[in-house]
């Protein structure tokens, strides 16, 4: 007879990814890790299924400074978060009403007063040798 897991998946996998996020700024600059600490960052699939890294930021202004670094950011993702397909670069405003201390799961929507959202697409530089 099997034993039951200690964790379900769904926590299991939710304490991997929130792993994941705590250790996804380190290797970057230091200006970009301190505009990632003002954003609230998670992963959802989006409508077609691709597993989306999503990047909300509390401002225009931070969204901006960080699409000027969206090269690193694209390369970290790639390095760490394998089945990543793509980067969703999205401004919330802090004034909005989403709270910051969302449950884990609400985090897998995007947020109902998202101003924009952009998205950058990961190439994998393996799958673009194999063609």
């Amino acid at each position: 007879m099997l034993s039951q897991p200690v964790f379900g998946d769904r926590s299991l996998t939710i304490a991997f990814y929130q792993a994941v996020i705590d250790r996804f700024d380190y290797p970057l600059s230091l200006s970009t890790q301190a505009l990632l600490r003002e954003c609230t960052l998670g992963f959802a699939p989006c409508p077609d299924g691709v597993k989306t890294f999503f990047i909300i930021a509390p401002s225009l202004d931070a969204a901006e400074q960080l699409s000027e670094k969206i090269d690193s950011i694209l390369e970290r993702v790639t390095e760490l978060m394998a089945g990543v397909g793509q980067v969703a670069l999205c401004i919330v405003p802090a004034d909005s009403e989403v709270d910051r201390s969302v449950d884990m799961q609400d985090l897998e929507k995007v947020p109902p007063d998202c101003l924009a959202c952009k998205f950058f697409t990961i190439i994998c530089a393996d799958a673009a040798t194999d063609r």
